[in-house]
């Protein structure tokens, strides 16, 4: 607020109302002082940085509201003096480029010792720049090499960062640098293993395993491995490449493999774990995290034999009548949007746990009136086939038509009865009802079960366990790419194997903000970040001299927020690129 006079005596006018100010309230009497201090025009020292950049966002909101303030200001104790000390009409803004995502992921790049690693690799100074590049790039912009390249080249600031003129970026400079990435797989995984240990003191007493898919454009038949198969991204007409992912409980990857696109997920499960424990602590033998696909009883078996406790959805019904009480549910997430509740019950060998989402059930309940409705409404078109006079009624077509329908809607159609009356071979009518409406309400009814071998778990520490995979999962989807038509094998490889080195950069990233209280998605974060800018100024004075200044734009407080919780400092030094292209 500011005090002034009027015809009608002293007032206060209100210049600036704030909430969720991201200083703790013993800094607000220095963020007042200091804002100001601005706004008079002096001099700041001994500001903490934070305090100081907040300051100048608030007051730079301020001005643009009302700029009489700072006319006012600068008129204090400067009688005389020229008012422009430079001419309006010149003032270009231009070459405006991202800054915030990139700071935030070059940050964590070397904080887990990346280059240092590449360094001692012997890989040459121009290359690292390449690879910060390509696995920077991955995470803030993810498409394809040469879709990075231009993002380099055109939308953002990573060149800064970097130190190193991007401008003539070759087109096959990523591919090749890609290349060199994945010679080194073995060297950077068991690296980032050690490094991300230590950082976070990671205790590792689960692994997750899991599997998904990325499609290839193109005919891809120079690559062995690229087979078609079933689509997480509903892109079945293209051959697929998998990856398999040993993660452990807070998502850090320990191993990866790139298995064929047509895999059977079942089988990958041991090859998998053994390859695992070169990474794992001496004597380690963590819980297994599963989805129903891979946890056949082979599997659960197999890590049984081998000294590995399992948690897993069930892939049946593991209780003909569990005697579930609503009684003894207990609440084990609960938001404005879902309540999910839960009970456990102890068989000789495992834990099982019924749960129950609202949410879930109130999908499955809207996806169950749709199946029944189309399938009712293709099974009727079916019945008015026989009074048209040229259809074909003959039995075997018309039993042809209701199995192919069946197949379509094969979640909802076991649990309808249809019964065909021919005469002579030709179908006189059909009719049908519903069946097993028990085990109809009980398929959509929003209720799963999960099954583990480890006996000391309650409720809330198993669903919290199985519900860390859905995370990891949706934040590699966040990364993942169609792979545009690679030649080769190992280059498609190379391709996935630096989003998995992202999804290193993305999972540090959200681990360190989630221990501050920061639980947004990477999607949410990055495209907040990306209003923190690098900009280019100039404007002629009123001696007819022209100044350029590259500046970074004044961070805003969910900027602040996010600098503060990675201890970050946000107004980093940057150098001038020399040779950069204006």
């Amino acid at each position: 607020m500011r005090g002034y006079r009027s015809s009608a005596g002293p007032r206060h006018q209100t210049l600036l109302t704030v909430k969720d100010i991201p200083l703790p309230e013993t800094q607000w009497e220095l963020l007042a002082d200091t804002m100001e201090a601005i706004l008079h025009n002096e001099q700041l020292m001994f500001v903490d940085e934070n305090v100081e950049a907040l300051a100048r966002h608030y007051s730079n909101r301020i001005l643009a509201k009302h700029p009489e303030v700072g006319q006012q200001s600068s008129s204090l104790g400067q009688t005389g003096e020229v008012d422009d000390l430079v001419y309006k009409s010149s003032l270009r803004v231009f070459n405006d480029r991202s800054f915030g995502p990139e700071y935030v992921a070059y940050s964590m790049y070397q904080r887990l010792g990346f280059d240092d690693l590449f360094k001692k690799l012997g890989i040459a100074e121009r290359q690292r720049k390449l690879m910060s590049l390509s696995v920077i790039g991955k995470l803030v912009d993810p498409k394809s090499e040469n879709a990075t390249r231009l993002w380099a080249r055109e939308l953002s600031a990573i060149d800064e960062l970097l130190e190193e003129d991007l401008s003539r970026l070759g087109h096959n400079s990523l591919y090749r640098i890609s290349d060199t990435i994945y010679k080194h797989k073995d060297e950077i995984e068991t690296h980032l293993c050690a490094k991300e240990r230590s950082i976070f003191n990671l205790k590792e007493s689960l692994c997750l395993y899991d599997l998904t898919n990325t499609f290839l454009e193109g005919s891809a038949k120079s690559i062995p491995k690229a087979k078609f198969g079933r689509s997480k991204e509903k892109r079945s007409d293209c051959r697929l490449l998998t990856l398999g992912m040993v993660v452990n409980e807070l998502g850090f990857c320990k191993k990866t493999n790139v298995l064929e696109g047509s895999v059977s997920e079942p089988h990958t499960l041991q090859e998998m774990i053994e390859s695992l424990s070169a990474n794992l602590e001496q004597g380690s033998f963590p819980t297994v995290v599963m989805d129903a696909g891979i946890a056949t009883k082979e599997n659960l078996n197999y890590l049984r034999t081998k000294g590995y406790y399992y948690l897993c959805v069930s892939r049946t019904k593991p209780l003909a009548d569990p005697n579930i009480d609503p009684a003894a549910m207990r609440v084990v997430h609960k938001d404005r949007y879902n309540l999910v509740q839960a009970q456990v019950f102890k068989t000789d060998d495992e834990l099982l746990l019924y749960c129950h989402s609202q949410k879930m059930e109130s999908k499955e309940r809207a996806m169950q009136d749709s199946y029944c409705h189309r399938f009712e409404d293709d099974l009727e078109k079916i019945i008015a086939s026989l009074s048209k006079r040229y259809s074909n009624k003959s039995y075997g077509k018309i039993m042809q038509r209701i199995g192919r329908l069946k197949e379509r809607y094969s979640s909802i159609g076991r649990f309808y009865h249809i019964e065909v009356s021919e005469t002579n071979g030709t179908v006189i009518s059909i009719e049908y009802h519903k069946v097993k409406q028990e085990e109809e309400e009980d398929r959509f009814s929003g209720s799963y079960w999960l099954r583990s071998s480890y006996s000391e778990w309650d409720e809330q520490q198993i669903w919290d366990t199985y519900m860390m995979l859905n995370r990891i999962e949706a934040a590699f989807r966040s990364l993942k790419h169609k792979l545009a038509y690679h030649s080769t094998e190992k280059r498609a490889e190379a391709h996935i194997f630096i989003a998995v080195l992202a999804y290193h950069l993305l999972n540090s990233i959200c681990l360190q903000l989630r221990q501050d209280g920061i639980n947004e998605s990477w999607n949410t974060v990055r495209a907040r970040m990306s209003t923190h800018r690098r900009v280019s100024i100039t404007a002629m004075s009123r001696d007819n001299t022209i100044a350029l200044e590259r500046i970074t734009s004044t961070a805003e407080p969910y900027h602040l927020k996010i600098y503060k919780a990675l201890n970050m400092s946000p107004n980093p030094v940057i150098k001038a690129l020399k040779n950069r292209k204006m």
